[in-house]
């Protein structure tokens, strides 16, 4: 649960205690309240995302309908199901049932989708979707859709140990409570999204629990074994509360954790010639001099940063593009071992902390 809500009231300019209520107390319906909220506000969700439809029902031979579809920042579909009380609504298993539904569609889809929601044409469509992902083309759509079960009350148990063992099959499924809060006299009303899976009070039980169904190792394909290590080092990271969090989505080889701006974000990368694990600042500008000039800003703190980490920090230029700052973490076998996900996740915190504050001041120039 959230810490203390307290609402200063505008007229005596005192601290007013407000307590948690359910939906339902204060009059709120599921679609034409909760619903239209985070049409309106997917920010509500934790995230960016860019809402496709709500109401979505274009299912082949099916005219269920699913509560929000939209589309996150790494190019995922994200199907959304809201409750104003999870507690034996089956959420979960309605959610799924949509994932599987929307696995086959296709960006030319979304383009569509979002273009009858949006009263505008397919160009409009193309175009505002272009800007949400900050790209010069259309992508295709990246992975399997993921999953938000968003609620009032997410106090289900059996409900939340399902995604729990689901994201220890690497999963993309995470819950959010929205929590309204009142005060005694019901004047005023503040609503408290809280992100409960993953976050660290889940961690454990999620590492817990794919450790002990990854025994086998030898028996798991490289697929499923890279998808487990970057949920770990996610749930691990977010454990940590730092400044940002991982959504916990990879591509392959590498994870972000990014903050806002389109060319640059921190990132965890394997390099497996090499066999190890990078956990960098990468730059990555059309114009390969911009992202050398954001190296400059960082290299007279490396000394101090190598020193007192005891670790290597180093300026890397590479590829047309690109460059980094970044520490080296090594390890042996296929694909780094659960084990290095904490000092990972620790790692990147340490990057985050030390590097952050040289950086922000350039970006709101």
């Amino acid at each position: 649960m959230a810490n203390q809500i307290y609402v200063v009231d505008p007229n005596t300019h005192e601290p007013v205690k407000a307590g948690p209520v359910s939906f339902r107390d204060i009059g709120i319906t599921e679609r034409d309240d909760l619903q239209r909220w985070v049409a309106n506000d997917p920010g509500l969700l934790g995230e960016p995302l860019l809402v496709v439809s709500s109401e979505f029902s274009g299912f082949d031979k099916s005219n269920r309908r699913l509560d929000i579809l939209a589309l996150d920042a790494d190019a995922h579909l994200v199907v959304v199901e809201l409750k104003l009380d999870a507690g034996r609504s089956l959420a979960d298993q309605q959610a799924i049932r949509y994932a599987a539904l929307c696995s086959a569609m296709t960006i030319d889809d979304v383009v569509a989708a979002l273009a009858r929601f949006e009263g505008s044409t397919e160009d409009e469509a193309s175009a505002r979707i272009l800007e949400f992902l900050h790209s010069e083309e259309l992508p295709e759509l990246r992975g399997h859709p993921r999953i938000i079960l968003a609620a009032g009350s997410i106090e289900d148990k059996e409900l939340t140990n399902c995604v729990l063992w689901l994201r220890g099959f690497g999963m993309d499924i995470s819950c959010v409570e929205l929590t309204p809060y009142c005060t005694t006299d019901f004047s005023q009303v503040v609503l408290v999204p809280r992100t409960i899976i993953p976050t660290h009070e889940a961690p454990d039980y999620t590492i817990g629990v794919s450790r002990e169904q990854a025994a086998p190792s030898d028996k798991q394909s490289g697929k499923a074994a890279r998808a487990r290590f970057w949920r770990w080092a996610a749930d691990e990271f977010n454990r940590l509360d730092a400044r940002f969090r991982s959504s916990g989505r990879a591509s392959g080889v590498y994870m972000c954790v990014r903050f806002g701006s389109a060319d640059i974000h921190y990132e965890w990368i394997v390099r497996r010639r090499e066999k190890r694990l990078d956990t960098a600042l990468h730059f990555e500008f059309d114009d390969r001099q911009e992202s050398l000039q954001w190296l400059e800003v960082v290299r007279p703190h490396v000394p101090a940063i190598t020193k007192d980490i005891g670790l290597q920090f180093e300026l890397v230029p590479w590829g047309r593009r690109w460059a980094e700052a970044r520490f080296r973490l090594p390890y042996s076998g296929d694909f780094p071992d659960p084990e290095i996900a904490p000092y990972a996740a620790r790692l990147m915190c340490v990057l985050i902390e030390r590097t952050w504050p040289l950086i922000e001041p350039h970006l709101k120039t």
